[in-house]
């Protein structure tokens, strides 16, 4: 049996502002914009890979709690990008004002990665492995 994951689905007070935000700093495509449970539409970004990433309305009378995006707690923490020059990444989000949870680090022998705060409170970590 074979299993891989299929997307990464967020809830968003602004949909089309968070899937903006995904267009503009992430080059993400947007493949899918309807209405897919009753009062609640979904936006399906294309980012490079297999998984999408769906973004969705919250449905009339949800929860109005917002994620926080902060390190170490319990529940899904956060979900990661990989991208090609992590330097130049961090300059041009930071430029953007894209606020930054934990800034450049480099993990010695592995990996280079940071911490930003995507729409709705998202965590999101980009790292440039080492080849």
């Amino acid at each position: 049996m074979s299993i891989a994951i299929n997307h990464v689905h967020v809830r968003s007070s602004e949909p089309h502002a968070s899937a903006a935000w995904y267009e503009k700093h992430f080059g993400a495509k947007k493949v899918f914009d309807a209405e897919v449970t009753p009062g609640s539409i979904t936006i399906v970004m294309q980012l490079g890979g297999p998984a999408t990433l769906n973004i969705s309305s919250q449905p009339e009378g949800a929860s109005e709690k917002k994620a926080v995006a902060e390190l170490n707690h319990l529940g899904l923490e956060h979900f990661g990008f990989v991208v090609d020059d992590l330097k130049a990444m961090m300059n041009r989000l930071e430029t953007a004002g894209v606020h930054i949870i934990q800034p450049f680090t480099d993990v010695p022998g592995t990996m280079r990665l940071a911490y930003i705060e995507g729409p709705d409170g998202v965590l999101i970590e980009l790292n440039q492995p080492y080849l």
